[in-house]
C-alpha cells in the first residue's frame, strides 16, 4: 500500500503545452481559418516585424481588430502566402 502511494506521488501531472505555434519568439499563431477558400492566420508578432508586414501587399494582411473595433497591438490577419514569407524571413 505504501509503495502504491509513493508511485502515485511521483507521477507527472503537468499541463499540456499550448497549441500556439511559435517561431523563435518572433511569430505566434493565434488562430487559423478558411476564408473564401483561402487560409488566413491571426498572428501576433514581435514589434520589429510590424513594419515589414505593413510594407507588404495590402491585400494579404489586415490589422487585427477586437470586438469593439479597436486595433490589437502587433496582431495581424495574414494570408497563407504572406505567412509563408513571414516564416521564411523571420525564422
Amino acid at each position: 500500500m505504501i509503495k502504491k502511494r509513493m508511485m502515485a506521488r511521483s507521477r507527472y501531472d503537468g499541463v499540456m503545452p499550448s497549441r500556439k505555434a511559435v517561431i523563435k519568439g518572433m511569430i505566434e499563431i493565434q488562430d487559423k481559418a478558411e476564408v473564401d477558400g483561402d487560409t488566413w492566420y491571426v498572428v501576433q508578432v514581435n514589434p520589429r516585424v510590424c513594419p515589414w508586414i505593413r510594407e507588404q501587399n495590402k491585400d494579404l494582411w489586415y490589422e487585427h481588430i477586437d470586438q469593439r473595433w479597436y486595433k490589437v497591438a502587433n496582431t495581424f490577419d495574414v494570408h497563407e502566402k504572406l505567412y509563408s514569407m513571414l516564416a521564411l524571413r523571420w525564422s
